[in-house]
């Protein structure tokens, strides 16, 4: 099966330099199922890039192409971990400059949207609450509705990792300071921190 070109972008990181270029291609297996052809090239390291299929359900039987294409496209664009940064469009021959700026859009839309569903279901859970309360400020990640994400403890530039799943399963994780557990451990984590200053 050969995938044909839909849209090729730039990912532009948060710093404001281009790390990668993205190149989306499709096949459609009938008319709710798409296959796409994603291929990231890292423009730092060849090491870096990437190759995969991705099967795409869609909701209704397409009236055409573009409509299918495009639902695909403001998904991607609706959950943050699916790009390294900042989509910035540079070639279509299905779509112009100012429609990939819509579709752009309207997937941030849709991820700000899940992250207020996230935060109204998340926001009494206890390990949030206790966030909350040291100032840690909680937020959803926007991929997950259980995954949140808070300011470390340590005082160092990064994040401690949350899971909501539910209210009696109380879990993070720290990557870089190799800590975890529940309430009472991130609770004794910040009291021996504080005794310390």
């Amino acid at each position: 099966m050969e995938h044909k070109h839909f849209v090729t972008f730039n990912q532009e990181h948060f710093m404001g330099f281009t790390c990668f270029e993205t190149s989306i291609s499709y096949h459609f297996i009938s008319k709710t199922e798409l296959s796409i052809k994603r291929v990231d090239k890292s423009l730092f390291s060849s090491c870096d890039s990437t190759e995969e299929i991705i099967l795409f359900q869609l909701d209704d039987a397409v009236k055409n192409e573009i409509s299918g294409l495009k639902e695909f496209l403001t998904d991607l664009f609706s959950f943050s971990g699916n790009l390294h940064g900042n989509p910035w469009f540079l070639e279509s021959d299905m779509i112009s400059e100012n429609d990939f700026n819509i579709i752009r859009k309207r997937g941030s839309e849709r991820m700000a949207e899940r992250k207020n569903k996230i935060k109204e279901i998340g926001e009494n859970h206890p390990l949030i609450i206790y966030c909350t309360e040291q100032k840690m400020y909680p937020e959803p990640e926007g991929h997950s509705p259980h995954s949140w994400k808070a300011i470390c403890p340590s005082g160092r530039q990064h994040h401690i990792m949350i899971s909501t799943s539910s209210p009696e399963n109380h879990s993070w994780g720290c990557g870089y300071c190799k800590k975890k557990g529940g309430l009472e451990e991130l609770k004794n984590w910040i009291e021996t921190k504080n005794h310390k200053i």
